[in-house]
């Protein structure tokens, strides 16, 4: 049986307090348009919550944001400082619509006061760049926490996940037993979207997903909202 080095124990505890939704960056918060695909009838039931979840992960989590992440992991261990620019711009350009955009940057934002306060000088270099964007400081804590990229993909995949089923549960609703049930069939998809993922070439990342713009658009001028995005 493999044991875990100590080092090895640490990064995972490091990571996974990093995915918890107690991490004050205000995951809970945003439901990425769920509030009103539920409000226009997109989103009615466990199985269309399935349908629309896996193709978030299928296609934006597989050619966007874990592509994206990788890109900088390796550059914060190289501190490339012109590709962390260049894959943070891209990043911003993939999200779609003001207020996915405006996330990123909420959520960027929290993550550096975070981490200034575990330890500023971890982000006195980049903290006008990791203030941009969430993924951003995701990746710089990972390489100075020596956090493994399949595990980094791993954890920020299934905390992604994890929020928007609690989003999907508060809103249409959904039984408690009913936000497990789903959460258990969509994490059987995550090792093969990692995989898909780590294959993507360059020139594919950032594909765009038409439903989640127009719902999005729609989210931002809902009458009534408890959601952000």
């Amino acid at each position: 049986m493999d044991i875990l080095t100590n080092i090895e124990q640490l990064s995972l505890l490091r990571l996974m307090s990093l995915t918890s939704p107690t991490l004050p960056i205000g995951g809970f918060t945003y439901s990425q348009g769920i509030e009103k695909a539920v409000e226009d009838g997109w989103i009615v039931s466990m199985d269309t919550a399935h349908d629309w979840l896996s193709g978030q992960l299928l296609n934006g989590l597989t050619y966007t944001d874990l592509p994206i992440l990788i890109k900088l992991y390796d550059a914060f261990v190289c501190n490339n400082r012109i590709d962390i620019i260049k894959w943070n711009q891209i990043l911003l350009a993939c999200r779609e619509t003001s207020e996915l955009r405006q996330e990123e940057v909420n959520r960027g934002r929290a993550l550096t006061k975070v981490l200034q306060g575990l330890d500023e000088s971890i982000v006195e270099d980049y903290q006008e760049v990791i203030n941009t964007n969430h993924l951003s400081g995701f990746a710089l804590i990972s390489v100075h926490w020596n956090i493994p990229i399949r595990e980094l993909l791993l954890g920020y995949s299934w905390s992604w996940l994890e929020n928007q089923v609690s989003a999907v549960v508060k809103i249409i609703p959904l039984g408690q037993t009913q936000g497990q049930q789903l959460l258990h069939k969509l994490i059987e998809l995550i090792p093969e979207i990692i995989d898909q993922s780590i294959q993507v070439d360059e020139q594919d990342i950032g594909r765009s997903q038409p439903a989640l713009a127009i719902i999005s658009s729609l989210h931002e001028t809902q009458y009534t909202r408890i959601f952000r995005s």
